[in-house]
């Protein structure tokens, strides 16, 4: 099946460029013996990473469905595996302790956020990009994740003194501190994974995460009791042995050495500071909500609101699948504009998924919610269901952009969400007090479609495509939609 067959276009990627014999830097550390054996037994060893990238054959043979429908797979079994481990951390915490579970995390997370680097973003791109040696890349990539681990370890820890930290143990701070090395270990290295368009490795990680963080939850908070605490050493268990798996994975394909007098480093962070900056704003906009709303509310409030966000913040398994895919197709090709209309084809059948996913939750929540949560939860209802216009705005962002961070253009989202995260706290300073977790919601639909609205015109902007072009159905979307049902019926009759 191929992607013209697919999407009306066939998207391509150079082919291969040669690679140059590593570096060796006498001042570096190896943490692989693996440069000593021959590049021909490499091939033989590990084919498919040896190039950096995919032959254009190879990529013609694999369409966006195929792609996609592997992250979607990937993303929906975590989902599952996540809206369990919600229900037992509910069920079991309670509303209050839920509240202080999803608030402590909140610091360590935006330090994640900042720490990052872009280098994920950034990495895709250089990778893509074919003009450096693999190897000293990926080595790269490791110098700068130990200096990131132990700088946002320690910003973290000092962060936690500005911030309400009623109700918090030390204990509580310290075990999501130490989840800051093992997440970025894990999008460190997803960022290779995505650069070299090596989709199915990159699922694992994802999917391994969420059925660890279920089992330990089982065992911990279900099975002994060990409420908050349990909760937040299932969530560093599963993110140590995630991040074991993602280092043991680049050791046995990459000749890695720890060295700082690397100048990909400095390529590395040049490009990757704005994915920084831009996804520290986006997450920001994400979660600066619950830690107002702690300020400013109570605990329970906390808790009942984040459980509205979390089952509302479904829909985006969507986007998430299928950004993913734009990112790593767009900084492998060619045609920009074939890569444009693609996006923007996707961006419409997403949104019409969204939309009928949105009418169930609307409907069924009133049912749902009390009997899987809880009675204690009932005020979330209103929650999930106002919160789902600013949801499906974020679809569009999310979507869009994965083409401009594929090709190296993260500063349009700083540019449209800075303002938007500005009007966010004004609203939640106003709102909350007022009107509680409902407050947070109506603050967030402003941010969230103020922002998306804001980068749509930036991506019509730079790809050349009118807002109209962008969002007008056509009648091959339908066609589209139809591909995708055959597809999907394809797929589960090989099983």
């Amino acid at each position: 099946m191929s992607l013209g067959a697919l999407v009306a276009k066939e998207i391509r990627t150079d082919p291969p460029e040669a690679e140059s014999s590593p570096k060796v830097n006498p001042k570096s550390i190896s943490l692989s013996p693996r440069h000593l054996v021959p590049k021909s037994q490499l091939k033989s060893l590990f084919p498919t990473f040896v190039h950096s990238k995919l032959n254009p054959s190879q990529l013609a043979r694999r369409s966006y469905l195929t792609d996609i429908a592997s992250v979607f797979g990937s993303n929906v079994f975590t989902l599952a595996a996540n809206f369990m481990v919600v229900i037992i951390l509910v069920r079991v915490l309670g509303p209050e302790k839920y509240g202080l579970y999803t608030s402590v995390l909140v610091v360590p997370m935006l330090v994640v956020s900042f720490f990052q680097m872009g280098i994920r973003a950034s990495t895709v791109y250089q990778i893509g990009s074919g003009r450096h040696n693999d190897h000293e890349l990926v080595s790269a990539v490791f110098s700068i994740l130990l200096l990131t681990s132990a700088g946002g370890m320690l910003f973290s820890g000092l962060a936690f003194s500005f911030v309400n930290t009623v109700g918090y143990t030390p204990v509580m701070m310290g075990l999501a501190i130490a989840v800051i090395p093992l997440r970025l270990t894990s999008v460190y290295t997803g960022g290779v994974f995505l650069g070299k368009e090596e989709i199915a490795l990159a699922n694992r990680m994802n999917w391994l995460a969420g059925l660890l963080m279920l089992i330990f939850s089982v065992i911990l908070v279900l099975g002994f009791r060990l409420g908050l605490a349990g909760a937040l050493i299932s969530l560093l268990l599963s993110n140590l042995v995630v991040a074991v798996v993602a280092v043991v994975s680049m050791l046995r394909q990459f000749s890695i050495r720890i060295s700082f007098y690397n100048q990909l480093i400095g390529k590395l962070l040049q490009t990757g500071v704005i994915y920084a900056l831009s996804f520290l704003i986006i997450q920001l906009n994400y979660r600066i909500d619950v830690l107002l709303l702690k300020s400013l509310s109570t605990a329970s409030e906390v808790g009942i609101y984040s459980l509205g966000v979390s089952v509302a913040e479904l829909l985006w398994q969507i986007p998430l699948a299928i950004s993913v895919v734009v990112m790593s197709r767009s900084a492998n090709s060619t045609d920009i504009m074939a890569m444009s209309r693609s996006t923007a084809r996707l961006l419409r059948v997403s949104l019409v998924v969204g939309l009928a996913i949105s009418v169930c939750i609307v409907l069924l929540s009133p049912w749902v919610v009390p009997f899987v949560f809880g009675a204690k939860y009932v005020p979330s209802i209103p929650v999930m269901q106002t919160i789902l216009p600013g949801i499906l705005m974020v679809i569009m962002f999310r979507i869009l952009s994965g083409q401009l961070s594929g090709i190296g253009k993260p500063a349009v989202a700083l540019r449209a969400f800075v303002p938007a995260l500005v009007l966010n706290v004004l609203l939640n300073y106003l709102w909350i007090p007022a009107f509680g977790a409902n407050g947070a919601v109506m603050a967030t639909n402003v941010s969230y479609t103020m922002g998306s609205v804001i980068y749509l015109m930036a991506f019509s902007r730079i790809t050349g495509m009118p807002v109209r072009s962008i969002l007008k159905f056509e009648k091959e979307d339908w066609v589209f939609l139809g591909r995708i049902r055959q597809f999907i019926n394809h797929q589960a009759g090989k099983h």
